[in-house]
């Protein structure tokens, strides 16, 4: 009776040892599962509703351009762009802008213009949903033109840089964890390139495409 009362102990304390580390293992388990992914755009707070840490975007653009002052100026561009949104803090991102736009004729004349610009600045993103994630951002750069013709005091070139700045915002709908469309995105863009007038541009942007929200 003594053996068989020690094995009967001895086998409730191991079933009460296990059901104990079960138990604990589901608490764990069901802590992990309800803790947030670091992916999730909102989760019913706003001071959680943050951007992935590493976003990439690819759109298509079309550009409305501006030769410079007078009439009749005004031509459009297409193109592409890809976007680098690194998450800094709540809200904030710190955005590299690089886009291309070519036209085959400027205001119906014999030379094209291909466009190339490289900016960067920060963007606040305003999340208003757990899928929708407006935006709005100002960046400064470079533009770089070529495959034009640009009046310059020596005469003319075929090449010229100049300083660009784009300010504008877009919406972005989230759908899993990895993954979002941008349906549209408008900003200025504003060039100093060569015109033999006063040397400025005022253009406007529209794109649209996916963001890939990665790492």
């Amino acid at each position: 009776m003594r053996t068989i009362g020690t094995l009967f102990l001895g086998c409730a304390m191991v079933f009460f040892t296990a059901a104990v580390s079960l138990t604990a293992a589901a608490q764990s388990s069901s802590s992990r599962a309800a803790a947030p992914s670091p992916y999730v755009a909102y989760s019913g707070d706003k001071a959680k509703a943050i951007a992935a840490p590493l976003e990439i975007s690819f759109a298509y653009s079309y550009m409305h351009a501006n030769q410079g002052p007078g009439q009749c100026n005004c031509f459009t561009m297409n193109g592409g762009s890809t976007e680098a949104a690194i998450h800094a803090y709540r809200w904030l991102s710190g955005v590299a802008d690089l886009t291309g736009e070519r036209t085959g004729s400027v205001n119906g004349g014999a030379h094209g213009l291909s466009l190339v610009s490289f900016t960067a600045g920060p963007r606040f993103t305003y999340p208003i949903h757990h899928r929708y994630a407006p935006f709005a951002q100002t960046l400064v750069g470079v533009a770089h033109g070529f495959d034009s013709y640009f009046p310059v005091t020596s005469g003319s070139t075929s090449a010229t840089n100049g300083f660009a700045l784009m300010a504008g915002g877009g919406l972005d709908i989230r759908f899993g964890s990895y993954w979002a469309i941008r349906p549209v995105q408008a900003d200025y863009f504003f060039t100093r390139i060569p015109n033999g007038v006063n040397n400025r541009q005022n253009n406007f942007r529209l794109s649209a495409g996916v963001v890939l929200r990665i790492w």
